[in-house]
């Protein structure tokens, strides 16, 4: 029985903006989760079938999931005894840990099922496509649109992909992976140990949020690089992935492209760390005119840590003013009290800044402008940000396209389930 897997992908995608836009406070904040979720697992389930999922699975592949979510946590535990642990935020109560364990148990159940069918169905012919669309799908479902748009200044930003973002986009990468090749069960049981160890366990390590962007992005790309080591055609063939019986280019190519991830998890590691200065330079989308025509709005300088002692007349610095970074030219410097204190001023302003710069304000010194590179995250933010202020602001309208969309979805599954050819059983041959 063939049924139509964009009935499931239109659900997911109506849960990911409800959960985005409507956001209930007290118990309605568990119930309405647990709900949408528990419906779009049934759904998948309908949709599935319990054999085809049985047929899907593979054990082997399922015990390596679940060998890789106990080394992130052992991980975890172990950066905690160097660096320190804290008391969980969440309810430990009997009502507590219930509610919690029904919202946990109804979105794992309903997001595996769901990837897993979806990846079944749209990966046999373009598997790379199908993981590379379903691991954005479910970021998108599980990452917070008002806290990206909230973001306002540089630190914030890498804190926000270091926690909130890359981690999620490589466990939901290795996630899709294993409901590719071995179904729901591998998948849950990579994500379950893990959910279970940050929801159920009184005691968590307290750790930097560089340490926790370093082992929430490598553990997973090195999880994702050993399952592929450890496929074999068998494994894809079960699956239903089409292969070719002898290597081609293209599959020797696509063979090699799997080191790759190693290298973009390293990359994006690394752009994280370089945004927060730990490497010694700062990147900042320039947001002002004030330095025309040396930077423009939408250009990315590049700034290096600097000692202020060595800062000299001419040079363009990034300092803190008011809570925000401002990088002006340095045009006088002033010794007051044996310190040295700077006047700035904008090149496009018509006179220099009314404050001195303290040497304690100084980040560092402009040594690189890349133009308009920058106007590509402007234009996502500002896109995204009307997208959320309609929605937001238009709660009504909000509530009847999704709605419709739901209404729509199911008038649709109902029509072509009562359309579909009765099949008899196959006979048996002796």
């Amino acid at each position: 029985m063939s049924r139509n897997p964009s009935i499931i992908l239109i659900l997911v995608l109506a849960l990911g903006v409800a959960l985005n836009i409507f956001r209930p406070g007290g118990l309605l904040a568990y119930a309405f989760p647990s709900i949408c979720w528990s419906i779009i697992a049934s759904a998948a389930v309908w949709a599935y079938g319990f054999s085809n999922m049985r047929s899907h699975s593979n054990k082997r592949l399922a015990l390596m999931a679940t060998l890789i979510a106990v080394f992130q946590i052992f991980i975890l535990i172990d950066a905690g005894l160097l660096v320190g642990f804290g008391k969980s935020p969440l309810s430990f109560t009997p009502t507590g840990l219930t509610v919690n364990l029904i919202l946990v148990s109804s979105t794992l159940l309903g997001t595996e099922l769901s990837r897993a069918y979806l990846t079944k169905k749209y990966g046999k012919k373009r598997p790379v496509l199908t993981l590379g669309l379903v691991t954005l799908l479910y970021t998108f479902i599980t990452t917070s649109i008002a806290g990206f748009l909230n973001l306002t200044d540089p630190l914030t930003t890498s804190q926000f992909l270091g926690t909130g973002f890359l981690p999620i986009v490589t466990e939901n990468l290795l996630a899709s992976y294993l409901a590719l090749l071995a179904g729901p069960l591998a998948s849950l049981a990579y994500r379950a140990p893990i959910q279970a160890f940050k929801w159920f366990c009184p005691i968590l390590p307290s750790l930097p949020w560089g340490y926790e962007s370093i082992i929430g992005v490598m553990i997973p790309t090195i999880g994702f690089i050993t399952i592929s080591m450890a496929t074999t055609q068998r494994d894809l063939r079960k699956a239903g992935i089409l292969i070719e019986k002898r290597p081609s280019p293209r599959l020797r190519k696509s063979q090699k492209s799997i080191k790759g991830w190693l290298v973009i998890s390293v990359f994006m590691v690394l752009t994280v760390w370089t945004s927060t200065g730990l490497l010694g330079f700062y990147p900042t989308i320039v947001a002002s005119g004030s330095m025309r025509p040396t930077m423009d709005v939408g250009d990315i300088a590049i700034v290096l840590s600097a000692d202020p002692s060595k800062i000299q007349v001419g040079d363009v610095i990034q300092y803190w003013h008011e809570g925000e970074m401002t990088l002006h030219r340095v045009i006088a410097i002033i010794s007051q009290g044996g310190a040295r204190l700077f006047q700035t001023k904008g090149d496009d302003n018509p006179a220099p800044d009314p404050e001195l710069v303290l040497p304690a304000q100084i980040r560092g010194k402009l040594i690189l402008t890349i133009p308009k590179l920058g106007w590509i995250q402007i234009y996502l933010k500002t896109a995204i940000a009307t997208i959320w202020t309609f929605l937001s602001t238009n709660t009504t309208t909000a509530y009847a396209l999704l709605t419709a969309i739901i209404l729509t979805t199911s008038i649709y599954a109902i029509h072509a389930y009562k359309k579909r050819p009765y099949r008899h059983w196959p006979r048996r041959r002796w």
